[in-house]
This record gives C-alpha cells, structure tokens and sequence, in this order.
C-alpha cells in the first residue's frame, strides 16, 4: 500500500491554535477522510502529521506539505503572501501577519480544499 503524508504545520500558545489554523485543521481532517475513501480501494493510504509550532517558529504556522514538499512547491498557481491575523496577535499580544494564498488573483486566509486535493491525488497517483 502506498502512503501519502500531509504534514500540517501550526502555532499552539498555552494549548490553543488560531482560528485560521483550527479551520485549515478542519478542512485537512475532512480531506484525509474523503481522499482516504476515495483512494483506500486503490492501494493509497493519505496520512495526516499535525506538528505544533512555538511563537518562535511562527513563520512555520499553517503550513502544509505533502511528502515532505511545500503546498506551494506542488501548486505553482499558487502564490503565498500574508496578512494581519488578529487570532494570533490575540494569542501572541502583539500584531502578527500570517500566511494567506492567492490564486487566480483571489486571496484565501487558509489553502482552498480542492487546491490541496489536486496536489495530494498528483502525489498519490489516485482520485
């Protein structure tokens, strides 16, 4: 059986993530689920690896890589920038800019579910 790993990268601060990563944390959950049933008959097996960030490593936060390879290295339609978070400011006490992706001249706090899809099924060589 083949497996795929997803490795989702997030800020935790006294037991608590961001609103935007708890909903990209979401998201994957159902993801894996769904790609799991869609892909399990074919001999692939989706992983999903939750990694718990320090303030210190925050530039790391909401991050996602399948098979050990950026979101964004898989999607080259897809362009990071960043903006105010005020989730994780509230966590941090301070203003905090946080990842957002672009596609298509659209801007999304948290990595649209299809754009992940099509990457992990790339990956998985299934869906």
């Amino acid at each position: 059986m083949k497996t795929v790993e997803i490795e989702w990268r997030r800020l935790v601060q006294a037991a608590t993530t961001c609103e935007r990563c708890s909903d990209t944390g979401i998201l994957l959950a159902e993801l894996v689920e769904r790609l799991n049933t869609e892909c399990g008959p074919s001999g692939v097996r989706i992983t999903l690896k939750t990694i718990a960030l320090r303030p210190e490593r925050i530039t790391e936060s909401n991050q996602i890589r399948i098979d050990g390879r950026l979101l964004e290295q898989l999607q080259p339609q897809m362009v990071v920038g960043h903006n105010d978070c005020v989730s994780c400011g509230e966590l941090l006490g301070h203003p905090q800019d946080c990842p957002t992706v672009e596609v298509d001249g659209q801007a999304h706090d948290i990595p649209p579910a299809w754009l992940i899809r099509q990457a992990v099924c790339r990956s998985a060589g299934c869906c």
